[in-house]
């Protein structure tokens, strides 16, 4: 996007914040979400929501198959589905996510969009993942950072999404959520290899003492790296797919952290009702596991431990954000030490032989 782009997509958002926060309890459903809340930011992402060309509306893999409300297209090729709601509607409702998945699942498109015209959750359809862990990143038009709303919104442009800049960045954001993963599980004190190369490095501990120190310690693995900033030209672009090359990707192979907590309680390496809590911000956030997998947060019962941490953090800091779970809340363990899910998760994966 150039620069009178980035300015025409930068008032259009304040315009539909203002619009959101004027139709928010106005129930003005589907239809006139997308007419006034969405199509104004998708022509302002260089899509022409007039041509059917480049955005197809209600559009059907098959004659079977049921329609999408906009396929983006490149050369008549659809890049990006966008499933939209009315404003106001919970988006993080696994009906609405595994129906535009299935979407793109069926018509082979790798990127989808779910939207109420305030929220804009995107999603890589095909990567071989957990529906939750699918989401690359979400953001509300009328509550996030304008800065940071510009650049994730510019992500779905016209202009990058030819550039396949979006597959560049999802890479880079899959192997760094792999690493956290792996660093979170080698800090969890059940693991002896962590043990042993601190040993390696300081021989005068002993292994108690370095298990009862990580039980002390609250080590978080956070990402210090913003959303890049979008391409701003087709040479750029080109650049950066040439020094990030792209790994190839695992085909039929089942994600060894393919894992619920419905699963976890089953198999009793969790007792329900489990009290869940996290110190962020100076504030102690709780919620509670029961026994179905559902975690409850301020007397709502959701299906995923990262929703219900998106939604704690957002009490907190007044805004969304994509939030892993698994990372994020912590319990106590059989011995009243205090550890995170992923710690669990871990063990349960080592007697599968995945760990």
């Amino acid at each position: 996007m150039n620069e009178s782009d980035s300015t025409q997509l930068r008032e259009s958002i304040r315009d539909i914040a203002v619009k959101v926060r004027k139709f928010r309890d106005r129930n003005i459903g589907e239809q006139n979400t997308k007419a006034s809340l969405i199509d104004p930011i998708l022509q302002s992402l260089g899509w022409d929501v007039r041509d059917p060309d480049e955005v197809f509306r209600e559009f059907k893999p098959t004659s079977r198959d049921s329609p999408v409300d906009y396929a983006l297209t490149v050369l008549r090729k659809p890049r990006l589905f966008v499933e939209a709601k009315g404003l106001g509607e919970t988006l993080q409702d696994r009906k609405w996510i595994a129906q535009v998945l299935g979407y793109a699942t069926v018509a082979g498109v790798e990127w989808c969009v779910l939207t109420d015209g305030d929220e804009y959750r995107l999603y890589n359809a095909t990567a071989p993942l957990d529906a939750e862990e699918k989401l690359f990143c979400s953001i509300r038009l009328s509550t996030d950072d304008a800065g940071e709303v510009l650049r994730t919104l510019a992500l779905i442009s016209r202009r990058n999404m030819e550039e396949n800049i979006l597959d560049v960045l999802w890479n880079a954001h899959y192997v760094d959520r792999r690493v956290k993963q792996a660093l979170n599980a080698l800090l969890s004190t059940t693991d002896k290899s962590l043990i042993r190369l601190i040993r390696l490095r300081e021989p005068k501990l002993t292994p108690k003492d370095i298990q009862e120190s990580l039980r002390r310690l609250d080590v978080r693995i956070e990402s210090a790296t913003p959303m890049p900033e979008p391409v701003q030209s087709r040479r750029k672009s080109r650049v950066v797919s040439k020094r990030l090359k792209q790994p190839k990707r695992a085909q039929g192979k089942k994600s060894s952290f393919n894992v619920t907590l419905r699963e976890l309680i089953q198999a009793k390496y969790l007792s329900t009702p489990l009290r869940l809590f996290r110190k962020y911000k100076g504030t102690v956030l709780e919620a509670t596991l029961h026994t179905d997998g559902t975690v409850e947060v301020a007397g709502k019962r959701l299906s995923s431990c990262s929703t219900a941490a998106t939604v704690a953090r957002e009490s907190v800091i007044g805004r969304r954000l994509a939030t892993n779970g698994w990372n994020f809340w912590q319990y106590r363990n059989g011995e009243g030490k205090a550890e995170e899910l992923i710690a669990a998760r871990a063990r349960f994966l080592e007697t599968k032989g995945q760990g």
